[in-house]
């Protein structure tokens, strides 16, 4: 079964880096540079222990849908979708980040602590919001790419207003630049990259 787990990881990983590639943009570069940087094989492989939380309803949707932006990578997170770990950020919580948030979001890992590879200061996952959710201003020192599997949803970047991005859009925050995440009426499942300093977590600001 580890195998199998492995072979699907590698499939979903490699659909990822292949059309991260293909469409360009600021910080791919960096982020494939560094995913190319991480150990991948069988013998670094880790089978995550499965789970889940509320806003995991909308997962199978989101996984369906993300065939807009990418045949092959939908194909590949079916494959691996029940070996998924969901988790969330120790730091948040309905109290400051408002009403119903920690029913509407988890991430989750496919290179890092709790995914299928360790990886070396990197972190490769899935975001998953649900509908008409709101994800405040947050900073970390990690650069982070993010890849829109489902659209459309809405970015903001400080100073800047929220801009409307489509599924297939690439992101990128650099280093302590606040930004932050809106849905609208449809959930938001996206690719996510830390590619350094890894070990500070996101942290909510007032912009």
């Amino acid at each position: 079964m580890s195998q199998e787990i492995h072979a699907g990881a590698t499939w979903l990983i490699g659909a990822m880096a292949r059309d991260l590639a293909a469409i360009g943009g600021e910080g791919v570069p960096i982020a494939l540079a560094r995913l190319a940087e991480q150990d991948t094989s069988l013998s670094r492989f880790m089978e995550p222990e499965p789970r889940t939380f509320p806003v995991c309803a909308w997962l199978a949707d989101t996984i369906a849908a993300t065939m807009i932006a990418s045949p092959s990578v939908s194909a590949a997170l079916a494959e691996v979708a029940p070996h998924l770990h969901w988790k969330q950020n120790a730091n948040y919580s309905d109290e400051n980040l408002g009403k119903g948030f920690m029913a509407s979001y988890a991430h989750c890992e496919f290179i890092g602590p709790d995914g299928f590879y360790p990886g070396s200061d990197f972190l490769m996952g899935l975001l998953l919001l649900g509908p008409n959710c709101v994800y405040k201003d947050q900073l970390h020192p990690a650069p982070e790419l993010y890849w829109t599997l489902t659209g459309p949803s809405l970015w903001r970047r400080a100073p800047g207003l929220f801009e409307m991005r489509a599924a297939g859009t690439v992101i990128w925050h650099p280093p302590n630049v606040i930004h932050a995440t809106r849905t609208m009426d449809a959930p938001l499942l996206a690719m996510w990259i830390w590619t350094e300093d890894t070990d500070y977590p996101a942290r909510l600001v007032d912009a």
